[in-house]
């Protein structure tokens, strides 16, 4: 792979350092010489890779680190550490209620996924656990949730709603634990079923117990998915990708049989050159072959953008990163799928409801009055695009 297919010369320092510390190559004291360690913090703490750059630099024992730098990221670090022993407390509650009442659930990140990768659970973060269900357990599943306290703000008003989203929001108001509760991987990116996952899936222990995980090839599917369609912006799922490379010992000519299309293919090839260009991850000649087309490089030129700018991704922030943002989506998008996307603007959705309530009975109309209300959000409520 050529590594000048990324150019970086315009990261700011602090950025470039960043990656050199918690990436796989070499770096030293002398490297350390001018930085800005305010927006160093910074950018740790943006991407979410505060605990990775603490315990970098604690191992490294250099006296030239200011003091309040160190205490900074100690007091950032102490408290990920008691936020996830309490997220993999309530894994562990979550995991045995759907045991007990036999729904079947795969834990996607979290806890159990810093275990698996980083072999310690402070050097991660997680603000929330996402449970994969089958569909036809979403609703009992649902049940169990809100039978451990846990309420959901998002609107089931329509019966399109499960083919516009793919997972429903949780939060415990008491612990302030957030849970999605998934019923197929993304929205944007769909991939195999949940019957063909729980086939392949792997069970590990978890503080004793056991907990049901992506199989390694199909966590790597899952991590290019979610980086991708993230736009990469948050490093910590670079390094998700190169503890992935490094640690799992996942077949490749397995990865190759499920990536049929070359669409996923291209996905996979961005993660392999950005986690290879940005974090020096070693790369085998197998893995190697999945960045040799020119479609997965320019995705990876593209999604530099979201990750040497903080950005806010969410409909109330900077339009024209928005806008790119919704380019950038197409652009990983097969034929396929952008036929599909287009097809979701007939189904209407909970904004229409919002917009003009009707009762039960007349919802039939949301049809053919979809047009006119997208236009009325769009014109008047300067609503940024999408198939909401």
């Amino acid at each position: 792979m050529n590594n000048d297919s990324l150019n970086t010369s315009d990261f700011p320092r602090e950025l470039s350092m960043l990656l050199r510390i918690i990436g796989s190559g070499p770096w030293g004291e002398e490297d350390l010489e001018g930085v800005d360690w305010k927006d160093m913090i910074r950018l740790a703490y943006h991407h979410r890779v505060y605990p990775l750059l603490y315990m970098r630099l604690k191992e490294l024992r250099c006296e030239s680190i200011p003091r309040p730098v160190m205490d900074a990221l100690y007091s950032k670090y102490s408290a990920n550490v008691i936020s996830m022993l309490r997220l993999s407390s309530e894994m562990e509650k979550i995991n045995s209620a759907l045991m007990e009442h036999r729904v079947e659930a795969i834990f996607l990140k979290g806890p159990v996924l810093a275990q698996q990768l980083y072999g310690d659970l402070s050097l991660r973060t997680s603000k929330d656990l996402d449970v994969l269900v089958s569909p036809s357990h979403l609703e009992k599943a649902e049940e169990i949730l809100v039978s451990l306290g846990y309420v959901t703000e998002d609107q089931k008003t329509l019966g399109s709603w499960k083919r516009k989203k793919h997972h429903i929001s949780y939060v415990h108001p008491l612990y302030f634990t957030q849970v999605e509760l998934h019923w197929r991987m993304s929205a944007e990116l769909p991939g195999a079923s949940f019957k063909t996952l729980w086939e392949r899936r792997t069970t590990v222990s978890f503080s004793g117990r056991p907990i049901h995980y992506l199989s390694d090839e199909d966590l790597f599917m899952y991590l290019v998915s979610h980086g991708a369609r993230h736009g990469w912006f948050r490093l910590r799922w670079l390094c998700d990708m190169d503890r992935m490379v490094q640690t799992k010992p996942f077949d490749v000519q397995i990865l190759m049989e499920r990536y049929r299309r070359r669409k996923e293919r291209d996905l996979a090839g961005q993660a392999v050159i950005l986690t290879n260009r940005l974090l020096s991850t070693p790369l085998g000649g197998e893995l190697e072959e999945l960045s040799r087309n020119m479609h997965a490089e320019e995705l990876a030129r593209a999604s530099l953008f979201f990750i040497k700018n903080p950005v806010d991704l969410s409909p109330s922030g900077d339009k024209d990163t928005l806008a790119y943002y919704k380019r950038y989506l197409h652009s990983l998008m097969s034929r396929r799928e952008k036929l599909l996307l287009i097809m979701d603007y007939l189904y209407p959705s909970t904004k229409d409801v919002s917009l003009l309530p009707l009762p039960k009975l007349l919802h039939f109309l949301y049809f053919p009055l979809r047009p006119f209300l997208w236009f009325w959000r769009y014109v008047f409520s300067k609503e940024p695009v999408n198939n909401g």
